[in-house]
Formats: structure tokens, C-alpha cells, sequence
């Protein structure tokens, strides 16, 4: 089944780049400052910012903890139409978003002085250190607002407002922090880090001024919901933990065993790894579907969607792991990493990276999988991954065969974390539920599912086969014949209401023991067929009009930038 062929494909691939950039935004933000730093003020400058690398993390981790549970209880309570409930969550998810950037913004003014006098460095690192600090508080009291609102308005179906939001953060933060570096050095490259983060925030908020926004913010703050939105945040959330522990245990390992001197080809190491955050995006792509159709109990959506997942990753995990492995060279460039003592360690590092892609990919792709429905998995996934694994074979086999074995742990890592999370999985949960833990595969048997380009040819074959099926499962026949119907008329209106452009619509019939229930997604222009209000202008119009006010039943809400619908017929 090719991606492009069907709805749901062809609504993943739709937000696959803005969620791919959605996901390591601030983790190209804060590469953007290193390559400034390096470039502009030199290789002491990198090494400063590596200390910020766990203090990053540290704001990630309390970003994600509100931005992804946020996301993914709001996008659940609209599989299960229930709108109101969403904008709670949205109202909550903003409060929370400011929040905690006050409590994280205190936080490091009150241990300022601490970090600062603990650091047995030389003056001249001291300083660039305590320069970057300046900036860095206000930033850390903004990214958890601009990571909330970009995630919401992204899940509102908006990418052209997403985009520019990342355009802005990413260009304008090189430009700000070469402009501002120029005349206040390191000070300039966090205070261009914090513009950009502010011009991001200004854009965002125009989304709820456009006519296509749904998002509705509710004063609204509970303790259970809080509990939540931590919850289906845990596998995201604490991968920037754990890194952030990673990082810190490191770091200590690494200066106090291999020196100061090759501290650049580490912190260069570590941007390529929290890079891999890249592989979240695709996820995020399939996360609207995948929990709409959880809201629904649509097991086939959930199959559907996670092959179109796992077909993504392995291509763009191949693909990253080839560009990386032949341009190590010119990634160490970047990085302003040219002294003959650093540039063999630096290629082969990067190198070493690139092999472990694949397994790092599919770890993070089933943390967040199943955050959802078994946080246990999630954590046991992100774990091993981002702290067990990589901790224990870096540090081992650098103790045991030197600097170029260390490198070396960071390539096999990877694939022992991944195989040691799939046979927890099977040995907790048995080998038919490995991997997606299908809460009922018998009931798939009971969901009929079709996606196709709409046209009156595919739409009539459809409500022919749908009438045959229900025919063999003694639906009656007024209600097959309403069933029927109901999918010829709103079928052809879509497609009227579309004028000819390209519309993929999919249709699920749904059995059970008193009712069929008709599922109908469409990625054609926003209208509402229920709306018994509108306009009638053509005798189509005036027979679905009919059709909406005879059907008691019946809901419309749209998701994700498209229209869906659910009609309830009794048996």
C-alpha cells in the first residue's frame, strides 16, 4: 500500500517536514548557537556552551512534559468528539506552558552562583560561561510557551504558520546572534537566541486570528488532567532527562580521563545525537491519526498508520546514516574543528555516530508509541536508549580500549538498547501483542475500512460493497438502505463542494451488537454537512439536508485540517 494512495498516508506525509522540523527546533536552535560560537569566537567559545548542553536538556525536559501530554490528550479527546474537553487541555496546557518557565527561569538565577563557583575551569571559560548565562534564563522561561503553542497550532492543521514560526526561530536566530556577537560577543549570541524565540511566539499567536483556527482557550487547571498530561508525556520528556544525566555523568568521565583538549569533538557528538530527536517528527506526523483512531477503537487505522511509520523511519534513518558517514569531513567544519590533533578524532566520531541511526530510531519511533498505552514500555525504551546502554558502553570500553573506543560506544549502544527493550516487551507482555499491543485484534473483524481518491466511480463501488457486507452481517435492510444512501449523498457532495480538486476520503463501517456506526474522513475544504443552517443551493444539498435532520445521531468535528463524521444507525 503506497502512502500516497490512501488518506491517511497521504494526511502523515502532509505534516511529516513541519513535524520533523517541529521536533528538533530547539535542538537546531541550540546547534545554530554552537556553529556561531565556533565559527565567530572560537573553539573555547564551543566548549562553553557544551556546559549548557544538561541545562538545555533540563528546559527540553520541562517543555515536554507539558507540550507532548498537552498534544496527545487533546488529540484523543477529539477522536472521541468531544470538544469542549479539548479546549481544557489547550486552556491548561498554556497555563502550565507559563508556568513553568517562571519556576525554571528562578530556578537558575537561584543556582547561578553555584554552578559558577563550582567550576574548576580557567578564566577565560569562566567568563564566556557566566556571558551566555545572562540571556539564558529569559530563554528558559520562553521555550516552554513557544513549544506549546507550536505544537497546538501544528495539531490545528496550520503547517504554513508552523513553518514560519521555525524560519523565524532558526534564520533569525544565525542573523541575530552574528549581528549581536560582532559588538557583545558570547552575551550577543544568547541575546540573538532569545530574539528569535520572541519574533517565533509573535507569529504563532497569529494563527488564532484566522478564520481556520479551532483552538479556544478555557481557563482551566485540574489535578487529574495535570497528572495526565505528565503521563503521555513521560517517553518524550524523559529522553531530554535522561540525556541530561547522560550528559552530566559524561562530561565528568570524559574530562577527568581524556582532558580538556578534545572536549569540541564531544560537544559536537552530542548535537548529533540529540539530533536523532529528528526521528520523533515522524512520529509526531502519525500521532494525530494514530490517536484518533485510538479515540475511535479503530485497531486497522492503528496498523495502517504504523506501516506507513516504520516504512519512514527505515528510510530516513538509512538515508541520515549515509549523508553522515560520507560528510563527516564537512561536519567537523561546521563545528570550526580544524587543529590536526582533532580532525582524525572528530571523523571518526561522527562516523560512529551515523552507524547506530537505525536502532536509535525505532527505540524512540515505540517509546512514543506506547506512551499512550503502556508508559512502562515507553520508559523502559527511552531508558535504555538515551542513558543505560550508551552510559555503560561508552564509558566501559573507553576505560578498557582507550579514546577510540569510546567513540566506538556510541555506535553499538544503540542496537544492544533496542534489542534488550524488544525482549523486555515480549517477556512482559508475550510475543502476540509485539510490538503495537492491539487491545483487541478480534475486533478488527467488526471494522470495514476503505480510503481512496473520491470520485462517483469509486464512491458507487463502495457503497455497493458496503451494502453487500452488511447484507451477510443481517443488518436490515432499511438501515442498509439508509446507510447506503447516507455515503452516496455526502460522498457526492464533497465532491461537488470541491470543484474538481483532488479529494482522498476514507470510510470505516463499524458493527456492532444494537448499532453500525459510519465514519467518514475527507481532506477536502472545511464544511460542515450537519449543519442544518447552511445554505441550500442545489437539490443535492436539499437531500442531505433532509438526510442530517432525519439522522439523530450524528457528529462533525474537524481534525488535523480535515473534515470527519460519525453517523450512528440502530441494527
Amino acid at each position: 500500500m503506497r502512502i500516497k494512495s490512501t488518506f491517511c498516508g497521504r494526511r502523515f506525509r502532509s505534516m511529516l517536514f513541519t513535524a520533523s522540523i517541529s521536533v528538533c527546533a530547539e535542538t537546531l536552535n541550540i546547534l545554530v548557537d554552537k556553529i556561531v560560537a565556533a565559527q565567530f569566537l572560537g573553539e573555547k567559545a564551543l566548549a562553553a556552551i557544551t556546559f549548557f548542553t544538561p541545562l538545555f536538556s533540563i528546559v527540553l525536559f520541562v517543555s515536554a512534559v507539558v507540550m507532548v501530554g498537552t498534544l496527545v490528550c487533546y488529540s484523543f479527546e477529539i477522536g472521541k468528539m468531544q470538544k469542549d474537553r479539548a479546549n481544557q487541555f489547550f486552556g491548561q496546557g498554556i497555563i502550565l506552558s507559563f508556568a513553568s518557565g517562571i519556576i525554571l527561569a528562578g530556578l537558575f538565577t537561584i543556582i547561578r552562583s553555584l554552578l559558577l563557583r563550582g567550576l574548576a575551569l580557567d578564566a577565560d571559560l569562566i567568563g564566556y560561561i557566566d556571558g551566555f548565562y545572562t540571556w539564558f534564563i529569559w530563554f528558559s522561561f520562553l521555550i516552554p510557551v513557544n513549544n506549546v503553542l507550536q505544537e497546538m497550532v501544528y495539531i490545528d492543521g496550520d503547517t504554513r504558520t508552523c513553518n514560519l514560526s521555525y524560519a523565524a526561530l532558526l534564520v533569525g536566530n544565525a542573523i541575530f546572534s552574528i549581528v549581536f556577537c560582532q559588538s557583545m560577543g558570547i552575551k550577543g549570541v544568547a541575546l540573538g537566541t532569545l530574539v528569535s524565540v520572541l519574533l517565533s511566539i509573535a507569529i504563532l499567536c497569529t494563527h488564532f486570528i484566522k478564520k481556520s483556527n479551532t483552538l479556544k482557550f478555557v481557563w482551566y487547571i485540574k489535578w487529574r488532567d495535570m497528572a495526565a498530561v505528565v503521563r503521555f508525556s513521560l517517553a518524550e520528556a524523559s529522553e531530554f532527562l535522561m540525556f541530561a544525566l547522560f550528559s552530566s555523568i559524561l562530561n565528568y568521565y570524559f574530562i577527568c580521563s581524556f582532558g580538556f583538549g578534545k572536549l569540541p569533538v564531544l560537544s559536537m557528538v552530542y548535537e548529533i545525537v540529540e539530533l536523532s530527536v529528528f526521528f520523533n517528527g515522524i512520529w509526531m506526523a502519525a500521532e494525530p491519526l494514530v490517536n484518533t483512531y485510538r479515540g475511535e477503537k479503530n485497531c486497522k487505522g492503528i496498523m495502517r498508520s504504523m506501516q506507513f511509520v516504520n516504512r519512514t523511519t527505515m528510510k530516513e534513518a538509512l538515508l541520515a546514516s549515509l549523508l553522515l558517514f560520507i560528510a563527516a569531513p564537512f561536519v567537523i567544519s561546521i563545528f570550526h574543528i580544524h587543529s590536526e590533533g582533532l580532525k582524525d578524532t572528530a571523523i571518526f566520531a561522527v562516523r560512529a555516530c551515523a552507524i547506530g541511526f537505525l536502532p536509535l530510531a525505532f527505540s524512540k519511533i515505540y517509546a512514543n508509541y506506547h506512551v499512550h498505552e503502556n508508559p512502562f514500555i515507553s520508559l523502559t525504551f527511552i531508558t535504555l536508549v538515551m542513558f543505560v546502554s550508551p552510559l555503560i558502553s561508552i564509558v566501559t570500553l573507553g576505560s578498557l580500549l582507550g579514546p577510540k573506543a569510546f567513540w566506538v560506544g556510541f555506535s553499538i549502544s544503540p542496537f544492544i538498547a533496542f534489542a534488550l527493550g524488544c525482549l523486555l516487551q515480549i517477556a512482559a507482555y508475550g510475543r502476540e501483542k509485539f510490538p503495537l499491543m492491539i487491545e483487541d485484534p478480534k475486533d478488527m473483524a467488526n471494522w470495514f475500512i476503505t480510503d481512496t481518491k473520491l470520485s462517483p466511480e469509486s464512491l458507487l463501488m463502495f457503497r455497493d460493497r458496503m451494502g453487500r457486507i452488511m447484507e451477510r452481517r443481517n443488518v436490515n435492510a432499511n438501515t442498509r438502505m439508509r446507510v447506503m444512501l447516507m455515503i452516496e449523498e455526502l460522498g457526492m457532495e464533497i465532491y461537488q463542494h470541491n470543484n474538481g480538486k483532488t479529494v482522498y476520503i476514507e470510510f470505516a463501517l463499524v458493527f456492532r451488537n444494537d448499532h453500525v456506526l459510519l465514519i467518514c474522513k475527507d481532506d477536502g475544504k472545511r464544511i460542515d454537512m450537519t449543519d442544518l443552517e447552511q445554505s441550500i443551493n442545489d437539490l443535492r444539498m436539499y437531500l442531505i439536508n433532509m438526510f442530517m435532520a432525519a439522522q439523530q445521531e450524528k457528529k462533525y468535528l474537524p481534525t488535523a485540517n480535515y473534515n470527519r463524521y460519525t453517523f450512528k444507525f440502530e441494527r
